[in-house]
């Protein structure tokens, strides 16, 4: 696949490529360099944190649960 640079640094993405990374209008990636290589990435968002967040494991179990609302309203208190 290929694609063309325009008069602002533009390259459009393929349809595939955008597809496998599931960007739409208003996606934000991130580019890497590395010995002449351009990696891009979906840039990860606010909400991807905000849930990677509610689903920590304080006791460290690696087992995903949600947040309790007494766990929270407990961080909250301590805070």
């Amino acid at each position: 696949m290929t694609s063309v640079l325009d008069d602002k640094r533009r390259v459009v993405l393929p349809k595939e490529i955008a597809d496998e990374l599931c960007l739409v209008e208003g996606s934000k990636v991130t580019f890497k360099t590395e010995k002449g290589v351009v990696a891009v990435k979906k840039a990860k968002e606010a909400e991807d944190s905000l849930r990677e967040a509610m689903f920590w494991d304080p006791k460290r179990t690696r087992v995903p649960r949600p947040v309790k609302e007494d766990e929270i309203k407990e961080i909250w208190r301590r805070g």
